[in-house]
């Protein structure tokens, strides 16, 4: 499947290339986490479910208003220590007064472009969280989804058929990704070097020794001095890890060859 990247703020685009492509990758809506969309826009999981099942959405559910969002922001963030925020500790950080973050979470204050900037960069979310369209926010989220599923459409030739989908979500992925398809475009578009011919044999290259039939054949280790197979993992990241490195042995030595090289650089990149 040709696959053009759309536009960075078309949701319109990115929704149709999304849904080209996971019928290829026997995929549904499901299976791309959109929790993770919904925990970095503040748009609700079954809204955004819903654009990318083409039906009609209410504009305020796409766009919840500034006190909607920063409270979503105090249900969903927590502190170092695992717990969650208080008003408390967002006063104390900015520099504000408690009454002043009473106000602007029940919408009594509205709050200057200082003050906003200040409450993304507490709450470490993308710059604009708290004002940014909803289309502009969902198409920024769904970009890195969008780039996850062409690389998985890339990997599928080579019989690679899965990888994590959740880790395409986090911010600093949306560069590798990118980086990624590249890499993996590079790869799958280099032609094979040619088969060698076995009269050129480099003269450093020797035939493996020839066993004497008058000597004794090697013992064979009995079953019960073999060693035990490994446990099966159960973290379901290492099984997949597992499961990727198991697929990416069974490729042609060429093609494993150059998609490892390829691997190696992008895990030098900083």
């Amino acid at each position: 499947m040709n696959a053009v990247e759309p536009p960075p703020d078309d949701l319109a685009a990115l929704i149709t290339a999304i849904n080209d492509l996971l019928p290829s990758m026997a995929m549904t809506h499901e299976d791309l986490e959109l929790d993770s969309v919904a925990h970095r826009t503040g748009i609700p999981e079954e809204v955004v479910l819903a654009l990318l099942r083409g039906e009609p959405v209410p504009d305020e559910a796409l766009n919840p208003g500034f006190t909607d969002r920063l409270a979503f922001l105090l249900d969903t963030r927590r502190a170092p220590d695992g717990k969650p925020y208080k008003q408390i500790h967002i006063a104390d950080a900015l520099g504000l007064s408690r009454g002043m973050v009473s106000a602007l979470l029940s919408g009594g204050r509205e709050a200057g472009r200082a003050v906003t900037a200040s409450l993304e960069e507490f709450f470490d979310v993308d710059p604009g969280f708290l004002s940014t369209n909803g289309r502009r926010a969902l198409a920024r989220a769904l970009r890195p989804v969008c780039a996850s599923l062409l690389t998985l459409s890339t990997l599928r030739g080579e019989r690679v058929s899965h990888l994590a989908m959740r880790s395409s979500i986090d911010v600093a992925d949306i560069r590798l990704a990118g980086r990624l398809q590249e890499a993996l475009a590079a790869v799958l578009t280099t032609p094979s070097p040619p088969e060698r011919d076995p009269s050129e044999r480099n003269p450093s290259e020797q035939d493996p020794p020839v066993r004497d039939p008058s000597e004794p054949a090697p013992r064979e280790q009995p079953p019960w001095e073999r060693p035990s197979p490994p446990e099966p993992p159960t973290d379901p990241e290492e099984r997949e890890l597992r499961e990727i490195a198991d697929q990416v042995r069974a490729l042609a030595p060429p093609s494993r060859t150059r998609l490892m090289g390829k691997i190696r650089g992008l895990l030098r990149q900083p």
